[in-house]
């Protein structure tokens, strides 16, 4: 097996994990090493940071290719990536999910691509739902991936290499290190969509390259309070967004009229279509999601305008704690 070099020379690929829980985490690990051991010649490091969360009883502390960074207190997921983004030392930093398991393929992709690529910063593909027949599973990818990356993100005859993408999803993606650091790394402000606004940040559009066999295999939400939960937080990341970055997508009236547009026409006539569950069902929890992340928006919002008045800042807002800021 190839494993991350102990002395001073650097790994190829460093594999980044931030977890707060043990459920999948040992099972990804050792997909992770599988994956390398069937492809020796790139060298690579495991480095595992646990967000506030006491140390998992199988890490003995005796693997050379595993770094364990425990975390005192929980900080978030952007926060606990760049806290191993600053302890890495590849080349190549691959984020994961540790609820998912990569695709037999992922990794051969991931290497094909950042050779046949130079000028790409970086590289993610398809996350394909553990149990697709679920309904909150098929909202995932029936409704925001296949609207935000196309319909050849939940298909499955698609092998075409996609060039450009509004970002690259945070629990299956790759950047280039020099590209990451540069950037200042994830936004620590953000409750969600930090890998949605380091996509805006390092203009993945032009700079992004998807791949559909670069999949990993998600537990997405499968129950309503866990995907309510989720749109919640959507909601509150896109008021920050709009209080910090300034993004015009974000703005109160933007957001204001997607909602409106998404309960007077996409849900009730469009997006149902895409689902396999009963139509009433499928508008009503959509329904349910509009007003949920309204309402994250707007309660953000709010607390953001009355935080400042109290401390009297007028200044518009300070960007987010990124790697180079020292978020640990």
């Amino acid at each position: 097996m190839s494993t991350a070099e102990a002395g001073p020379r650097a790994p190829a690929v460093s594999i980044i994990v931030a977890t707060a829980r043990d459920s999948g985490c040992r099972r990804l690990v050792q997909a992770v090493r599988d994956q390398f051991a069937a492809s020796p010649q790139p060298s690579y490091e495991i480095i595992l940071v646990l967000d506030g969360c006491p140390r998992y009883t199988w890490l003995t502390g005796d693997d050379p290719d595993l770094r364990v960074i425990v975390l005192p207190q929980r900080l978030g997921i952007a926060r606990a990536r760049n806290t191993g983004v600053r302890e890495s030392r590849g080349d190549l930093l691959a984020f994961l999910d540790d609820d998912c398991v990569p695709a037999d393929t992922w990794l051969s992709e991931l290497l094909r691509m950042s050779a046949e690529y130079p000028g790409s910063t970086a590289f993610g593909g398809r996350v394909i739902a553990t149990a697709p027949s679920n309904l909150y599973s098929q909202l995932r990818d029936g409704v925001y991936y296949y609207e935000t990356f196309g319909a050849w993100y939940t298909g499955s005859s698609s092998s075409e290499d996609v060039l450009g993408a509004p970002y690259v999803n945070g629990g299956n993606c790759a950047y280039r290190r020099e590209a990451l650091l540069g950037s200042g790394g994830f936004d620590a402000l953000l409750p969600a969509y930090s890998d949605v606004e380091l996509g805006r940040r390092l203009f993945l559009a032009e700079r992004a390259v998807l791949s559909p066999r670069m999949a990993i295999h998600h537990d997405h939400p499968s129950e309503f309070r866990q995907y309510m939960i989720r749109c919640w937080r959507s909601g509150r990341a896109r008021a920050v967004l709009w209080r910090h970055r300034g993004y015009r997508q974000d703005s109160p009236l933007a957001v204001g009229r997607t909602i409106a547009g998404n309960l007077m026409w996409h849900n009730p006539v469009d997006r149902r279509r895409r689902i396999t569950a009963s139509p009433v069902r499928v508008v009503a929890v959509l329904t349910c999601q509009e007003i949920v992340h309204g309402i994250g928006y707007t309660y953000a919002l709010l607390g953001s305008l009355v935080g400042r008045r109290r401390a009297g800042d007028r200044s518009g807002g300070a960007p987010g704690a990124g790697v180079a800021a020292g978020t640990a």
